[in-house]
């Protein structure tokens, strides 16, 4: 099996990086490791880093590092080659490795066991790109410099819609609408519906409101202008000059992500963006006390069962970590009414 490493360029995702391949190499001393390190976007090299990303035939990629090092593998990944994000501090929507469950989920890609969540993308091309150009989460179009106005005409399957100004314009995917379009007034579109979200950032006309359109949607929009250059910003890793009219549409291929933990659904992610954690009364807790908690926070209520079988701790582990969590006030249970012998544990 090769199995290729996305590194993020700084110590603890190093570190990380290096017990990560010593435990691959423990569990199967045939698996063949590729490295790469993580390089920021932009518009001079992600063409060339692509292709040498590409060009590697991985059965997986390994994402070490926060979720712009997995946003920023999942660009490169254009040939949807299935990536699992990993991190030694954070536990984000993304997040499947920890250095909890590390030999667990390492040993479950080796054996492929593992579920595969698909996710549509979208893509944008202008006049000066040749390779499309794909986003997992949002395509923002804004000027080069921040407050000045837009112009802009919004074409949807070949019928105008909007023609105005305003600061920006956002094109979302359902996965997407919990981020950037949400902040702008954008809807959240639950159970990772097909379709794409347009949301104009502060129009001048107010009845230019959001749009969810069918995924299939051809949305082109033409006479760009400002005073400042105009930039379409990928996932909030790139920026790429753009021209006066660009067409956004549904990718051919997926994003591939694989799931080792309880399916995670946008109501989760909505729950991790929009309470504030504040960890400051865990400091000295186990890592496995806040591995939970932060499960707990973003996948909503779970049993004993449930989290033994979405971390792949020990039971003992996970059993002491609920008891300190209930001694630090952060977490509660209540009786399971169709299991008298479970208790469901929750975030207060």
């Amino acid at each position: 099996m090769i199995i290729a490493l996305y590194i993020a360029n700084e110590s603890l995702s190093k570190k990380f990086a290096n017990t990560i391949k010593d435990t691959l190499v423990e569990l199967d001393a045939e698996v063949e490791i590729i490295e790469f390190e993580d390089e920021i976007l932009n518009e001079e090299n992600w063409e060339n880093l692509m292709n040498d990303f590409s060009n590697q035939k991985a059965n997986c990629i390994i994402s070490v590092g926060d979720t712009g090092t997995f946003l920023r593998a999942i660009f490169l990944s254009r040939s949807s080659i299935p990536v699992v994000a990993a991190s030694s501090e954070s536990v984000s929507f993304f997040t499947e490795i920890s250095p909890i469950n590390m030999s667990y989920t390492l040993a479950s890609i080796l054996n492929r066991k593992y579920d595969v969540d698909n996710y549509h993308r979208v893509v944008f091309q202008d006049s000066g790109n040749n390779i499309p150009i794909p986003a997992l989460n949002e395509i923002a179009i804004f000027p080069k410099d921040s407050a000045l106005l837009m112009n802009y005409t919004l074409i949807i399957d070949k019928n105008q819609l909007y023609r105005g100004r305003a600061d920006g314009l956002i094109v979302s995917t359902s996965l997407g609408s919990t981020g950037y379009a949400l902040s702008s007034g954008g809807p959240i579109a639950f159970g990772n519906p097909d379709v794409l979200i347009i949301v104009p950032v502060n129009p001048l006309n107010k009845e230019h409101i959001p749009l969810v359109v069918p995924i299939d949607s051809e949305i082109k929009l033409v006479n760009l202008r400002s005073r400042s250059p105009l930039e379409a910003i990928i996932d909030g890793q790139m920026r790429i000059g753009i021209d006066e009219e660009i067409l956004v549409r549904k990718s051919a291929s997926t994003a591939r992500i694989i799931r080792f933990q309880a399916k995670k659904n946008i109501l989760a992610k909505l729950r991790n963006r929009l309470v504030e954690l504040d960890l400051r009364t865990l400091e000295r807790v186990p890592p496995s006390a806040k591995y939970i908690f932060k499960l707990l926070l973003t996948e909503g209520e779970m049993t004993q069962k449930d989290l033994i079988e979405s971390t792949g701790l020990p039971n003992r582990t996970v059993r002491n970590a609920l008891s300190i969590l209930k001694e630090k006030g952060v977490i509660n249970q209540r009786p399971h009414l169709r299991d008298a012998r479970q208790s469901i544990y929750f975030v207060e």
